[in-house]
């Protein structure tokens, strides 16, 4: 009789080893010892080292995940000058895509770390999608534009800014404010024609000090994706602990691109910790009894996102516990104190931003990118109130992380997260009278959920335990 024919390799090497023990041994363990011996084995397996059950799976996933991008085109961009009138936004999608990772210079350290990076794939999934990715056409808001314009208002100069609306006018560098009626394709992955970007590119190559401090990217065109799909360097050099020295600390991060910390924030907020939510430690049975926040690293946001406990969690048998985005996590100190680092001003102006908004300038070239939920979900009504067209839902908008407690592997990820252009008046002549107002680009969901096989041998491995 075959106890285990259907089982993973961890379930069978819990079975194997119990074959060795042999019958007289395990009656004698039966009760307290049989429920050790499997924490023991199994948890050999969701150790990061090579022939482990948990870096196989991490440097080969089996569980497929889905890239969901849903955009927002904005219908009514003549407008933007017209007090009576609010920016409306058209919801386009979803663009749904394969996501694949590929571990790269993967290295083990002495200090039971891993260091590596992965590149990340996204292959398009027609029959899946609402639209189509490559005929699509969205009006977006001009994030170049606006990348300059917030740039040199921080920089303060008169002669600057006069300069750069000589340049811009002259030159016919920009259709105001948007990006009007351009495919979906370009504005995420394959880039669109940026007339404003490349001028100002020749102008830094030819006179580097005429800027200062201006950073802009060496893009041929521009897109929120662009040199993403299939690059090893974008996401980033990663550190993480083996778990080899302790099993609860398995997956957890300890460097990224080769710093603890990140410059764009300050305390805890600027701290590289959490795991990137592929590799995660066992939980302890005191955690199992009470689970307190789960802690995600995303590259994204150059910074962790702490989610909220919100109970237990049953998929088809599998038992599991669930964590959620709250109103904490993009708070910036309005309610929550320890939130305040988020802010990116100076301190004694903190906080800038209003509940439910997260600057991620730093991160991407300055540009004035905010990240929330879908929708503005969970965010200040005012961000709401500026535009139409949205209508935020828990159930559809939520961000939701689920786990099964005893392995650390996830059980479902529903990873929403939305970008917005912070969009004013900067200065410049072609932003003159555009009221401030958060504009809505584009939100993602990334989709995990466990395969039935996968979720079969966890709830066996459960069985045996208890």
């Amino acid at each position: 009789m075959c106890c285990c024919c259907n089982c993973s390799n961890t379930a069978k090497k819990v079975w194997t080893w119990v074959g060795v023990v042999g019958i007289f041994a395990l009656a004698a363990f039966f009760g307290f010892g049989w429920p050790a011996i499997v924490n023991s084995v199994a948890r050999s397996e969701f150790v990061m080292q090579p022939g482990s059950e948990v870096y196989e799976n991490w440097r080969k996933p089996e569980v497929p995940m889905y890239f969901d991008i849903y955009f927002w085109d904005w219908t009514n961009p003549e407008a933007i000058t017209d007090p009576n009138v609010r920016p409306n936004f058209v919801q386009r999608g979803p663009y749904v895509f394969l996501e694949t990772h590929d571990r790269a210079n993967v290295n083990f350290n002495t200090d039971d770390t891993i260091t590596f990076q992965q590149k990340r794939t996204w292959h398009y999934i027609p029959e899946q999608s609402t639209g189509d990715f490559y005929t699509d056409r969205v009006t977006t808001p001009h994030t170049i534009l606006m990348t300059v314009g917030k740039l040199v208002k921080e920089m303060n100069d008169p002669m600057l800014t006069g300069l750069l609306d000589i340049i811009i006018n002259a030159n016919n560098l920009v259709d105001g404010i948007a990006y009007p009626n351009v495919l979906v394709k370009d504005i995420l992955f394959d880039g669109v024609e940026d007339r404003l970007l490349a001028a100002l590119q020749g102008l830094l190559a030819e006179v580097p000090d005429l800027a200062g401090e201006i950073e802009l990217p060496d893009w041929d065109g521009f897109g929120y994706f662009i040199e993403r799909n299939t690059s090893v360097e974008y996401d980033g050099i990663f550190r993480m602990r083996t778990g080899t020295d302790s099993w609860t600390a398995t997956g957890q991060m300890v460097t990224w691109n080769n710093a603890p910390t990140v410059p764009h924030y300050r305390g805890v907020c600027g701290q590289v910790r959490g795991s990137t939510g592929q590799v995660n430690p066992p939980m302890t049975s005191s955690q199992i009894n009470n689970p307190g926040d789960f802690i995600l690293f995303i590259t994204d946001l150059c910074s962790a996102l702490t989610l909220k406990y919100d109970g237990d969690f049953v998929l088809n048998d599998l038992e599991g516990k669930v964590w959620v985005g709250d109103n904490r996590v993009f708070d910036n100190g309005h309610t929550f104190p320890e939130t305040e680092c988020q802010c990116t001003a100076p301190v004694d102006q903190c906080p800038v931003l209003k509940p439910g908004m997260f600057d991620v300038s730093g991160c991407n070239f300055g540009a004035p990118l905010l990240v929330s939920f879908p929708h503005f979900y969970l965010a200040d009504p005012s961000y709401l109130n500026r535009v139409s067209g949205l209508s935020p839902m828990r159930n559809a908008h939520e961000f939701r992380y689920a786990l099964h407690p005893f392995s650390g592997i996830p059980m479902t990820v529903n990873g929403r997260l939305q970008y917005n252009v912070d969009v004013k008046d900067y200065g410049l002549a072609v932003t003159n009278g555009v009221p401030d107002v958060v504009m809505p680009a584009f939100w993602v969901e990334q989709r995990v959920v466990l395969t039935q096989d996968v979720i079969d041998d966890l709830v066996q491995i459960d069985t045996l335990r208890n």
